[in-house]
């Protein structure tokens, strides 16, 4: 059910466009936070987050997918991101031919700099 507004009042809702259905890519936001908006690329599973480099400037950013299986000559969208409004731990990117799910988790990843902890997706056991 559709909240309804009164006048002057903001919605909390994001608003999207419908996705064609053999589009590429495609942003998901969670409706937690900003923080959670991801580029995904339906047909190979790479996964982008958007965030603010140093001089304030909107950027996105590769998200490790561990395990992702390398699809040759990709022809048609093959994953999709699910990501709840209860938690942002509830984020999926799932693989709609084989059925592997990865989670969203947050794990030390390696950097210029050594090792920093950042988002990544993880097989679903």
């Amino acid at each position: 059910m559709v909240p309804v507004l009164a006048q002057g009042e903001l919605s909390n809702v994001h608003q999207s466009t419908t996705t064609p259905p053999e589009a590429r890519y495609e942003i998901i936001q969670s409706q937690l936070a900003a923080r959670w908006t991801f580029r995904l690329d339906r047909y190979n599973g790479e996964v982008m987050q958007l965030l603010l480099n140093k001089e304030k400037e909107n950027v996105w950013e590769k998200v490790m997918v561990v395990d992702l299986p390398r699809i040759k000559a990709p022809i048609r969208p093959r994953f999709q991101i699910f990501t709840s409004g209860l938690a942002a731990r509830h984020t999926f990117l799932l693989d709609t031919v084989t059925g592997k799910t990865w989670t969203l988790i947050f794990d030390s990843v390696p950097t210029r700099e050594g090792e920093a902890e950042a988002p990544v997706f993880k097989p679903f056991m």
